[in-house]
């Protein structure tokens, strides 16, 4: 059960502990002997927590007390500026100081009481974390052994590989209906067929439906016919009698699937496009940002209108600050959109 974030120490530990369990850490033995965990955050992940936080620093009155903070809050903005932005997909290059000045920030937001973004703020940003960096790829090993591979066409070459060499290969031509040329087939036995057809099932059904899916669904079907006609009430370690129909629509389904575990989701291109927007128009500031709340459903249907206002929207200097953080379907993605006062601030003449 999620931690309720009731203080600003506890948003500053319910954001790292998420973090860590969703990338992982980098851990260091201190002289003391003492074990120091950071997480090894991605470019998404800092510049939405810190889209979050922004604002409530910005908000401190400008005392002695609050200019150490504010002075390392800036910096901070800056790292994230020239390293988050442009490879948000990347581990972030600077998560030791991104955490360490985070928690400092914390612990000042705390002792000055400051208000807190609201519980729904919290859950989306919460929620993201770890979700913006797409980990696509199997997700288990299937049948057989661990291969290491990082898709699910490798996957496909890696068991073709090893039934080959467990069982021998025959060369065939494709058969009357089928593409392709001439190759070897793997000898593989019914227990090696049925094993295959129901991981790769299931993998099928889990993906998203792209373009060509319902075809290869279809043609997948009738190969799955013949392994529970075939192979279910036969000797598991007789040689299959379809093995090449079935390894050349296997490869078919790896393919697909492939593709599919791999084709961007709505933020994924609604935050490249915003990206892309913002290095491409550096003397454009947007004056206003849409704030998100019963209005989710309204913005993941018009990003391009999204895009189209930031374009337009014009002004002088350059985008130094966080806005109003976007949020699309569950997802948050903290985006450089509104200018405040800030070092690449340019006055009027």
């Amino acid at each position: 059960m999620p931690i309720a974030i009731t203080s600003w120490l506890r948003a500053y530990f319910a954001l790292r502990e998420r973090t860590l369990e969703t990338r992982g850490f980098t851990e260091v033995i201190t002289e003391d002997e003492e074990v120091v965990r950071t997480p090894r955050s991605a470019g998404n992940d800092v510049i939405a927590i810190a889209a979050v936080i922004d604002p409530h620093v910005r908000a401190l009155p400008l005392e002695f007390g609050a200019l150490s903070v504010t002075n390392r809050w800036r910096a901070l903005v800056r790292d994230l500026e020239d390293l988050a932005l442009v490879a948000p997909n990347a581990e972030y290059p600077e998560n030791e100081s991104f955490w360490d000045t985070l928690s400092q920030v914390c612990v000042y937001l705390h002792s000055q009481g400051a208000p807190m973004p609201t519980p729904f703020e919290w859950d989306a940003l919460i929620f993201d974390l770890g979700s913006a960096l797409r980990n696509a790829g199997p997700k288990s090993d299937g049948p057989f052994k661990h291969f290491d591979v990082s898709s699910f066409d490798e996957l496909y070459a890696a068991q073709f590989n090893y039934v080959r060499e467990q069982r021998g290969a025959d060369d065939k031509d494709p058969e009357l209906g089928m593409v392709g040329f001439k190759r070897p087939i793997p000898r593989s036995t019914n227990a090696d067929v049925i094993a295959l057809a129901d991981y790769w099932t299931k993998q099928l059904s889990s993906v998203k439906k792209v373009f060509g899916h319902d075809g290869v669904a279809q043609r997948w079907k009738l190969a799955l016919a013949d392994v529970d006609a075939l192979a279910r009430k036969a000797t598991p370690s007789a040689i299959y009698p379809k093995n090449n129909a079935f390894w050349r629509q296997m490869s078919e389904v790896a393919i697909q699937i492939s593709v599919a575990d791999e084709a961007p989701t709505k933020s994924d291109v609604l935050a490249d496009s915003l990206k892309d927007s913002i290095v491409h128009l550096p003397q454009n500031l947007v004056s206003g940002a849409k704030s998100v709340g019963s209005e989710i459903d309204d913005i993941v249907g018009s990003a391009a209108h999204a895009i189209g206002s930031i374009a337009s929207s014009a002004g002088k200097g350059l985008f130094t600050g966080f806005g109003t953080p976007l949020l699309v379907g569950a997802g948050l993605v903290g985006l450089f959109l509104i200018t405040r006062a800030g070092h690449h601030e340019t006055k009027e003449s």
